[in-house]
């Protein structure tokens, strides 16, 4: 299955996954925006846990992730 779109980032989402150890317990995600990388990660780590400032982009990436339970995805607009 093909990317839904492209850009920069995705472009290097064969790297980022590919740097993925076997087994690996967690990933982060900064910046998930809409989650295609949280979803993606999802298939190689135990729990994914995606961030970003934007409200709206949470609520797409919750939407478009709602089938993946093993994610968590928060809005943050400043990290303490």
């Amino acid at each position: 299955m093909g990317d839904p779109y492209w850009n920069h980032n995705v472009h290097y989402h064969p790297v980022v996954l590919g740097a993925v150890p076997d087994g690996c317990g967690a990933a982060l995600d900064v910046g998930c925006g809409d989650g295609l990388l949280v979803r993606k990660l999802a298939a190689r780590a135990r729990t994914v846990t995606g961030v970003d400032r934007s409200p709206e982009m949470i609520r797409q990436a919750r939407e478009l992730g709602a089938a993946v339970a093993e994610i968590c995805l928060q809005s943050k607009s400043r990290v303490a």
